[in-house]
C-alpha cells in the first residue's frame, strides 16, 4: 500500500505548466514518490502530516557543482589569503594537493566519515540533488548518498595531469603522468556499478577536471563514452587566469573554444564557473546550449566576482553551486544576488524569483529531468519545507524575497526526497548526525596533520 504524506503550505511555489507561481493556503499531497495533488482541502487518511503555520514549500534545491569534502579540508584556512597569489597558490598549491593527500592518508572508514560530513550540511539546507566532483578513490560517495537519502549525480574526476606544483613564477607546473586513460576506465566501472542505484537516486556522469588538466585525446574519449551512455559531463571552465593562459598557449584557443573544437560544448555539458570567460566565449556557450554553474561565495573569498547575471544575460541557463565551500544553499542564493547587483550596479538584477528558479526548474532542465524542480501533480516529490515564522523573517510580505534575502539553512523544517521524509524539525532522520560530525572532524584533523608536515598548510593557519 502506497504511503500518503500531506504537507500544509501557507505558501507554495507551484508550477503552472510554464512557470512557477506562489499559491497560498494549499495542501501538498504526496503518494509514494510523486506529488499527487496540490489542493485547498486537507486530505483524509494521510499516513504522515506536516501541519505547521507559516510554512513555505518549494521544490528541492539543486546544488549543481560541489566537492563534498572540500568544505571541510579548507574550512578556515583558505580565507584571507593574499589576492595576488590566490588563484594559483591556493587552488593549485593547497586545495588540489590537499584533496589528493586525503585520498592517500585516510582509510575507508575515515573516508566514509568525511564524505558523510561533507554531504550533511547541503542536504539540511534544502539541497535534495547534488552534483559532486570527487576523486576516484572516493567511490564511497555513492554508498553514503544512498544511506543519507538524497539524489547524487556523481561525477568522478578524470585527469591527464593531476600532480601539480607552483613554480618560481607563481604559476602552476603540470607534471604529465602515464596511463591517464585508466581514470576513464575506472569511471566507466563506477558507471556500471552505481548508475541508476538507490531506486534511481544515483546517477553517474563524467568529470574531467579541466581543459588544462585533460589532454584532447582524453576529452574526446570522454565525449564518446558520455554519448554512448546518455550521461552528463561537467568540467571546470575558465576558473582562473593561469588556466586560460595554459590552454591558449597549448592550443591557441580559449577553454570554451577548445571544448567546442573537441565536440564537448553542447546541451549535455555543465560548465562550472566561466568567471574568466570572454563575451565571445559566453556567446559560444549560449549558441551551443551548455549550462554554466555559478558559485559566487567560493570566488568571493578570493576577491573575485562570479556574476550570475552576466551569463544569464547572454541567454545561458545558469545554475547555482556551492563548490564545496559555504554549505548553505539559501545563503548561496543571497550571495549570488549580492554579487550580481554590486557588479552590474542594477538592483533589479538577480531577482529572488529568478535565482530560486535557477536552483530548481532551470537546474532540472539542465539534467533533462522535467519531473524534478517543480511543484506539480506527477512531479517527483523532492520538496523543502521552510518555517517562515522566525523573528528574522516575520512579517512575510513576499515569501520568495523573504527566503532569499533573510532566511538560512536553519529555517529548513523538513526535506523530502522521492517522497521520503529525510529531514524533520531540522534533524536528519536516517543517520546519526553526532557520529557523522565527530568521525568526520577527526578525519579532517588527520589530513591537516599530514598537510602541515608537508608544508601545504602554513604555520598559524591551524590553531
Amino acid at each position: 500500500m502506497t504511503d500518503i504524506t500531506a504537507i500544509r503550505a501557507r505558501w507554495a511555489l507551484a508550477w503552472d505548466g510554464a512557470q512557477s507561481q506562489v499559491e497560498t493556503d494549499r495542501w501538498i499531497v504526496v503518494e509514494g514518490s510523486r506529488i499527487a495533488a496540490i489542493s485547498a482541502d486537507r486530505p483524509d487518511g494521510a499516513d504522515v502530516v506536516i501541519d505547521r503555520p507559516d510554512t513555505l514549500v518549494v521544490p528541492g534545491l539543486m546544488n549543481m557543482h560541489n566537492h563534498g569534502i572540500s568544505a571541510l579540508l579548507f574550512r578556515g584556512i583558505v580565507e584571507d589569503r593574499p589576492t595576488a597569489s590566490w588563484a594559483s597558490d591556493t587552488v593549485y598549491g593547497l586545495i588540489m594537493p590537499l584533496q589528493g593527500l586525503a585520498m592517500e592518508v585516510l582509510d575507508d572508514e575515515e573516508l566514509r566519515a568525511i564524505t558523510a560530513l561533507g554531504f550533511l550540511a547541503p542536504l539540511k539546507s534544502g539541497a535534495t540533488t547534488v552534483m559532486d566532483n570527487f576523486r576516484l578513490s572516493q567511490d564511497v560517495s555513492f554508498e553514503v548518498a544512498s544511506q543519507m537519502g538524497f539524489r547524487l549525480h556523481g561525477m568522478p574526476y578524470i585527469f591527464s595531469t593531476e600532480d601539480m606544483a607552483i613554480g618560481e613564477d607563481g604559476l602552476p607546473v603540470y607534471a604529465t603522468r602515464q596511463g591517464a586513460g585508466s581514470d576513464l576506465d575506472r569511471s566507466l566501472a563506477l558507471f556500471e556499478a552505481h548508475h541508476g542505484g538507490a531506486g534511481g537516486r544515483l546517477s553517474v556522469g563524467f568529470g574531467p577536471h579541466g581543459v588544462d588538466t585533460c589532454d584532447p585525446d582524453l576529452l574526446i574519449a570522454i565525449r564518446d563514452a558520455a554519448r554512448e551512455r546518455n550521461a552528463k559531463v561537467t568540467i571546470h571552465t575558465s576558473q582562473s587566469v593561469p588556466e586560460g593562459e595554459t590552454v591558449r598557449g597549448r592550443y591557441g584557443r580559449s577553454p570554451a573554444e577548445q571544448l567546442d573544437h573537441l565536440g564537448l560544448l553542447g546541451p549535455d555539458l555543465i560548465a562550472a564557473h566561466c568567471v574568466y570567460a570572454s563575451d565571445d566565449d559566453l556567446a559560444l556557450i549560449a549558441q551551443k546550449g551548455a549550462t554554466i554553474v555559478n558559485c559566487p561565495a567560493s570566488f568571493a573569498r578570493g576577491a573575485v566576482s562570479a556574476i550570475w547575471q552576466r551569463s544569464k544575460d547572454k541567454g545561458i541557463r545558469t545554475a547555482i553551486g556551492l563548490d564545496g565551500y559555504a554549505m548553505d544553499m539559501v545563503s548561496e542564493l543571497r550571495t549570488a544576488a549580492i554579487v550580481s547587483k554590486l557588479a552590474t550596479g542594477l538592483s533589479e538584477n538577480a531577482a529572488a524569483r529568478d535565482l530560486l528558479d535557477a536552483a530548481t526548474s532551470d537546474s532540472a532542465d539542465a539534467l533533462g529531468r522535467a519531473d524534478l524542480g517543480r511543484l506539480a501533480p506527477g512531479a517527483v516529490a523532492d520538496l523543502v519545507v521552510f518555517d517562515m515564522g522566525g523573528a528574522h523573517l516575520a512579517p512575510v510580505s513576499d515569501p520568495i524575497k523573504s527566503l532569499v534575502w533573510h532566511a538560512n539553512a536553519g529555517d529548513v523544517a523538513a526535506v523530502l526526497v522521492d517522497g521520503t521524509l529525510v529531514v524533520d524539525d531540522g534533524r536528519h532522520l536516517l543517520v546519526d548526525e553526532a557520529e557523522i560530525v565527530s568521525a568526520g572532524a577527526a578525519a579532517v584533523r588527520k589530513v591537516w596533520g599530514h598537510g602541515r608536515e608537508l608544508g601545504l598548510i602554513r604555520p598559524g593557519e591551524i590553531i
